[in-house]
């Protein structure tokens, strides 16, 4: 396990997905961002990338990256063994970063951190029920997956219809599915927000 690897500490994951057509060069590729990020632990894939780091990158660190054709994120701190459950963060930290369209630093302090996962785990449970027993199985992109990159996208119907590959009509549907679902209004701010963090906060890591 990785958490065998690592000394006491906490680390961040950093990874990158890629903005644009690029010549990917694997070898100069991971010795960049090793020597960038000082780690050797840097896995590429599909032309991204994942590594583990002991620090956030510098600011000029990110700008590098951009130049090179990635648009990154960074994970708030994880003890090494709790490393394998940042792969959510990782996901929303990509989807939030994709809408802005700039690299997106975690915090270590924010409302994440100070909610107990139990009472996390239990708050998502219970806002998303209507919408688990519509989606059972959560395909991907299906009801939930909509529901979370329409969030992601600011309720965008076109760039959420680009996100998925599909007509904006069926995004259109879809969310109006979940609006029946969970007897909400999904033009109110304050329910969007419940839902991110729910979305956010699933226990299961297939349901986000």
């Amino acid at each position: 396990m990785l958490s065998r690897l690592l000394p006491g500490g906490e680390y961040r994951v950093v990874a990158g997905t890629s903005m644009r057509r690029r010549a990917a060069d694997d070898v100069a590729d991971h010795d960049w961002l090793s020597t960038h990020l000082s780690t050797p632990l840097v896995q590429l894939v599909d032309g991204g990338f994942t590594a583990v780091t002991s620090s956030a990158p510098a600011p000029e660190v990110l700008s590098g990256m951009r130049d090179r054709g990635w648009l990154p994120v960074v994970t708030r701190p994880h003890r090494a063994d709790a490393l394998p459950s940042a792969a959510r963060e990782v996901e929303n930290l990509l989807d939030r970063a994709r809408s802005l369209g700039r690299p997106v630093v975690a915090e270590s302090a924010g409302l994440s951190a100070v909610v107990p996962p139990g009472a996390a785990g239990a708050f998502a449970a219970e806002v998303l029920a209507p919408l688990h027993a519509l989606d059972p199985d959560r395909q991907p992109g299906g009801l939930l997956d909509t529901l979370r990159t329409w969030l992601a996208h600011h309720g965008s119907w076109e760039r959420t219809a680009t996100a998925l590959g599909v007509h904006r009509n069926s995004v259109r549907h879809r969310i109006g599915q979940a609006e029946r679902a969970l007897g909400a209004d999904l033009a109110d701010p304050e329910t969007r927000m419940e839902l991110w963090f729910a979305l956010r906060w699933a226990p299961d890591r297939s349901f986000n």
